[in-house]
């Protein structure tokens, strides 16, 4: 589904990672590819990565696809709040993966 970006700001907070191509509006959006990458790149097996400038959090679910630990911090409440929900569902779908696969074998 594709919305307006005026309909996208009027959305509740929660909604809106739900949105393409809207969902991260962060001015400085990285791909989750790039990131997925860089953190592989850089961070030893079962580091965790500390992210000052969260933003929206793609660097944190980057982490958790692959298996980091993540730290971040957002000073901006908004970002911060995007980020929680961006991260968390992540979490659900991973939980939600595991149960599938549980339930198959």
């Amino acid at each position: 589904m594709i919305i307006s970006i005026e309909d996208y700001n009027k959305l509740p907070k929660e909604l809106r990672v739900y949105f393409e191509p809207f969902k991260n509006v962060h001015p400085t959006v990285k791909s989750l590819k790039l990131m997925e990458y860089l953190v592989r790149l850089v961070t030893p097996v079962g580091g965790v990565v500390l992210d000052p400038f969260m933003g929206s959090g793609t660097t944190g679910i980057a982490c958790k696809n692959k298996g980091f630990g993540f730290v971040g911090i957002e000073m901006d409440k908004e970002y911060f709040e995007i980020a929680k929900a961006r991260i968390g569902n992540q979490q659900k779908l991973d939980l939600i993966k595991e149960d599938l696969k549980g339930a198959k074998q």
